[in-house]
């Protein structure tokens, strides 16, 4: 698997997560991975660190866990994430409502 490939899978994902976000609903890696396509033998745990990225930048936030939908998870729990809004408030920091 070439570096360029991975990281179209990356920028893919990135922006079908970042479309689901967007809509205010708490969404899970998972289904953004979903709707990539990748070659086969691709490892969609390549997407963890982007995900770990938007994390530590204040990107989103953990917004609690659910069971996974995909039968090959064999229903583990997954993580799902909200978006932060960057809304100044009147005391001059940020709000998330």
């Amino acid at each position: 698997m070439s570096d360029s490939t991975t990281e179209n899978a990356i920028r893919q994902f990135l922006a079908v997560f970042r479309r689901m976000l967007s809509t205010g609903r708490k969404v899970a890696a998972e289904d953004a991975s979903r709707a990539v396509d990748t070659p086969d033998g691709f490892d969609r745990r390549a997407f963890g660190p982007a995900v770990s990225a938007m994390a530590r930048d204040g990107e989103i936030v953990a917004a609690g866990f659910r069971l996974s939908t995909q039968s090959k998870h064999h229903c583990g729990i997954k993580r799902v994430w909200l978006l932060v809004k960057h809304d100044t408030n009147t005391e001059g920091g940020t709000s998330n409502e």
